[in-house]
């Protein structure tokens, strides 16, 4: 498997630590080791105090995977593999596609999620989020027009990442259907679940409502990025023992300190859900405000799930040159679109850190001095 170069990542390892402000991280507010321990019932104190630092369960800690059920409607212990996020995107993807398979894959995405099937050498069909006047929308007629029986899978990532786009239960539910007809899977990658923007409209997880469902969950994007424990669940326990197997071959097994402070997340995982999403709240308040107030600069998509967006730079300024500058004259990280693998005149932005307004008050100045330089040269 001859992988291409993993350009977002790329990006983030050679300028996340040289600059002052990032705009576009898609973690949230981080926490520390002492806001977890402070949060520990008695089991999971005892369970920190004896950690064992040799080999433990390759399937992930019992108990952990006991606090991630709870987070489906049918799901068991065994239905569940701890894993590392990245890692679990990679193991699945090997072992539900063979190279003459084709892939629709929701586009804009995490790159791994068509990279990867490309490496393996399938067809991968972008299906293209669009940006209306109200928001970002998924043609689910598209899906029925193009699956075809060589489609053995459809790839999910909801709420998205980088647009905040988010379906409403309906469309899971014809993307389920649609997917049945012809048999094909569906990987839904959702680690920003549970961090929708108006709790009432809380989605079901796809493994609950497909059962040739797998999905990729974790702690990443409720304050423990740096733990890198994820998982991956399914209705289908045949496929997640599949999956077991490959696992050999990467991790072979996880962190036991790890697996304890992400066991401790799981059981408050409701108090550090709101504890983001005020963040969110707050910081898309002030997002709105200032890209609203520059029409001529930019064009806004509301998210509605998630701590990203992706509003388009009007013409004739570049985004690609933005970003560059950003980094050079005003030390402000900015993802542009080509790392998405798309062309339209976008880039990432990240609102789910405490931070945020600083960076945004930063780019707001960088933007009054890209914007007369491009009046200069005309």
């Amino acid at each position: 498997m001859k992988l291409n170069e993993f350009k977002l990542e790329r990006l983030f390892s050679r300028f996340r630590t040289g600059v002052k402000y990032v705009l576009s991280p898609s973690s949230c507010e981080s926490c520390t080791m002492k806001e977890i321990l402070d949060l520990a019932d008695a089991e999971c104190k005892n369970l920190w105090e004896k950690v064992d630092l040799g080999y433990n369960d390759y399937r992930g800690h019992v108990k952990l995977r006991e606090a991630i059920t709870k987070r489906y409607r049918n799901l068991g212990t065994d239905d569940v593999l701890v894993v590392t996020p990245e890692e679990g995107l990679f193991i699945a993807l090997n072992v539900l596609l063979d190279t003459s398979d084709e892939v629709v894959v929701i586009h804009p995405t995490l790159p791994s999620m068509h990279e990867i099937p490309r490496a393996i050498g399938c067809t991968v069909i972008p299906w293209m989020l669009e940006s209306t006047a109200w928001g970002w929308r998924l043609d689910i007629d598209f899906l029925s027009r193009t699956i075809s029986p060589k489609t053995k899978l459809i790839a999910l990532n909801i709420p998205n990442n980088p647009t905040g786009y988010m379906p409403v239960l309906a469309d899971l539910q014809r993307i389920a259907n649609i997917a049945d007809k012809i048999g094909a899977w569906i990987l839904c990658e959702e680690t920003y679940r549970g961090m929708e923007h108006d709790p009432a409209a809380d989605l079901p997880s796809m493994a609950d409502i497909y059962q040739r469902t797998i999905v990729l969950g974790g702690v990443n994007k409720i304050g423990l990025a740096g733990s890198r424990i994820g998982w991956l669940a399914s209705q289908n326990r045949s496929i997640i023992a599949e999956c077991f197997g490959f696992k050999d071959y990467t991790t072979l097994c996880p962190s036991t300190p790890s697996e304890i402070l992400a066991l401790i997340a799981m059981k408050n995982f409701a108090y550090l859900a709101d504890r983001n999403r005020r963040i969110i709240l707050e910081n898309i308040e002030l997002a709105e405000g200032f890209f609203n107030s520059k029409p001529e600069w930019f064009n806004w998509s509301a998210p509605n799930g998630g701590s990203t967006a992706f509003p388009e730079l009007k013409y004739p300024y570049k985004v690609s040159e933005l970003c560059d500058k950003a980094i050079s004259e005003a030390s402000i990280l900015i993802i542009p679109d080509r790392i998405f693998s798309i062309n339209q005149n976008r880039f990432r932005i990240g609102f789910g850190r405490k931070d945020f307004g600083q960076a945004l008050a930063m780019f707001s100045g960088f933007m009054d001095s890209f914007t007369a330089q491009d009046s200069a040269r005309e």
